[in-house]
């Protein structure tokens, strides 16, 4: 697969035993893998559906911090799914020698293994209006505080309280969410599309 990939191998005696048997009929081993590739692929984006990993364990749950900043066109938010482009590039590649599934989506691996996402200083700008109450109600009803307000990017341009600030460099830490990978249940898939194609009885290809 082109682009930034990940690269998760599988090493399983059962499995290895299973191609072996199927590369000693001599036949094109690209139709097996093909099939492989067609489940894993399947089970993989099962897993967005699930929002859990190949063991089965749910992922981690947004953060407060990062529901409080979500739309509500957006809200409750699916893990993974924001804009979908990490599920929709999900596929699959098979030759006669091997299958891959996976992505070239260059941010998939920061979800896959997690890690901290490194923010460098930079300068930044909020807009206000100037509200005719405060911000707050006090006990006998009146409002109090500042009367400040974030302006709407509807407002943004006819106001011209705009106020210049430094964002300090900092860290995001982003929890891992793994989605690729075998299950056990894949394992038994796996086997039982080697199985079927070492049971099948017609002679390899180019054979009279």
């Amino acid at each position: 697969m082109s682009g930034t990939s990940i690269r998760i191998e599988v090493s399983d005696a059962e499995i290895a035993a299973g191609i072996q048997r199927l590369a000693d009929t001599g036949r094109d081993m690209r139709p097996a893998f093909e099939d492989i590739g067609g489940a894993l692929l399947f089970s993989t984006q099962n897993r967005f559906q699930a929002q859990s990993g190949p063991d089965g364990q749910a992922w981690a749950p947004f953060a407060p911090s990062t529901r409080k900043r979500m739309p509500e066109s957006r809200r409750p938010g699916v893990l993974l799914r924001d804009r979908g482009r990490l599920y929709a590039s999900l596929t699959f590649a098979a030759d006669s020698g091997a299958v891959e599934v996976g992505t070239n989506v260059v941010y998939a691996g920061i979800h896959q293994f997690g890690g901290d996402i490194v923010r460098p200083e930079r300068q930044a700008s909020a807009t206000f209006i100037v509200a005719s109450q405060g911000a707050a109600t006090a006990k006998d009803g009146r409002r109090v505080g500042s009367r400040l307000r974030f302006a709407r990017a509807s407002t943004r341009a006819k106001s011209k309280h705009t106020k210049a600030f430094t964002v300090p460099a900092h860290s995001i830490r982003i929890p891992a969410r793994p989605y690729l990978g075998i299950s056990d249940a894949d394992k038994v898939e796996i086997l039982a599309i080697l199985a079927d194609h070492v049971a099948d009885t017609s002679p390899a290809d180019g054979a009279p």
